[in-house]
């Protein structure tokens, strides 16, 4: 039957709308896939840089002035340390007690290697205080440690002393941050010596028991530990102890000048450990683990006088040491020197010290830990 032409007219139209309705509703339907797409980042501009980017963000592509660039790298620490003055003398004894340690350059309290922030929590706190002079670096650390642990053979040679407690030393000679022939030094509570020296980044590796590094290379250092406390006896309650150490320019066969003139600039960390973890100088700020050069802090050499030789502006000292933190103040608990070691040698005289305790770790590594 034919339907009157008002009647046709009146289905096309419903047709059109509906098939309208239908586009519309599908349009909707594919700009919703793509703004969920979007919303959950391709790549955009405030992404977390890669690993091993540095936390650089790409150059600009010329997009509007409300494109939001990624926050630049965080600066590391810097400290200027003066020269001895002529005629100063230290020796290696643990204690820090001259006139020349007490004016010496400080890196003020250890923070946390993760956030770059002071830490009580952390159950190792320390600073380090450096001098120098044409034969040798000297670094003196003090730590709080309620638990001092040992656990090692005395005579042990190149023990894994980041696994109980120790201090440690990185640095980097040529001052890039670049990875390239960088040195490690650990003193422990024992004044038992881990030393090597590394051609990149954690490398040469053994394995995941070592060896770490050139290991046959020795610092050749000189020093001394003074407790605060009693080693691997859980007892008593300890407050921690002191290192004291110099280490011979010419121990740095790879670096470009050694000894240094006034205003080099090296990089350098220093480290408070307890059970692979610890307290840092510079803050790693998760770009790696205790080996990450490019973290290390630079510690720029000046002369007995202050004097840069005009390399540039002068660096900044981290401030005053913690209070309480003389490392003449033995408190209620004994102090104990330890005998100086030299680490050529490899002669630390004293008995086998008891097995290190067993027991959960602490979490307070960097991310991954030292090793």
């Amino acid at each position: 039957m034919r339907r009157p032409c008002s009647q046709r007219r009146a289905v096309d139209e419903a047709r059109e709308a509906h098939d309208a309705g239908a586009r519309r509703r599908a349009l909707g339907l594919v700009a919703a896939v793509l703004a969920a797409s979007c919303s959950r980042g391709g790549g955009g501009e405030q992404d977390a840089a890669p690993a091993g980017a540095a936390g650089r963000a790409p150059a600009s592509s010329g997009a509007g002035a409300g494109q939001v660039q990624r926050r630049a790298p965080a600066a590391v620490k810097e400290l200027e340390v003066r020269k001895l003055s002529p005629g100063a003398a230290v020796t290696i004894d643990g204690r820090l007690d001259e006139p020349a340690w007490q004016a010496a350059a400080r890196t003020g309290p250890f923070v946390n290697v993760g956030t770059g922030r002071e830490d009580p929590s952390l159950p190792t706190q320390g600073e380090a205080r450096l001098l120098w002079d044409d034969g040798f670096l000297y670094v003196g650390f003090d730590v709080s440690d309620a638990t001092i642990t040992g656990g090692f053979p005395q005579d042990a040679r190149d023990p894994h002393l980041w696994e109980r407690d120790t201090v440690e030393v990185m640095i980097d000679p040529d001052g890039d941050g670049d990875n390239k022939d960088y040195y490690e030094i650990q003193i422990s509570p024992q004044n038992l010596v881990f030393d090597s020296r590394f051609d990149d980044y954690n490398a040469p590796r053994g394995g995941p028991s070592g060896p770490f590094g050139h290991q046959g290379w020795s610092a050749g250092l000189t020093s001394a530990v003074t407790l605060r406390g009693t080693i691997d006896d859980g007892s008593d309650q300890d407050r921690g102890y002191v290192v004291e150490a110099k280490i011979p320019w010419r121990a740095f066969a790879k670096a470009k000048a050694a000894p240094p003139s006034p205003g080099d600039a090296w990089r350098m960390n220093f480290y408070a450990m307890q059970n692979n973890g610890g307290a840092a100088w510079s803050p790693i700020l998760g770009e790696g683990n205790f080996h990450r050069a490019r973290r290390f802090g630079r510690v720029r050499f000046a002369g007995a006088g202050g004097e840069a030789g005009g390399a540039g502006a002068p660096a900044r000292d981290a401030g005053p040491a913690p209070a309480g933190a003389d490392a003449r103040d033995a408190g209620s608990a004994p102090s104990t020197a330890l005998p100086g070691a030299t680490s050529a040698a490899g002669e630390r005289p004293g008995a086998a010290a008891p097995s290190a305790p067993t027991g959960p770790k602490p979490g307070y590594r960097a991310d991954p830990p030292d090793r």
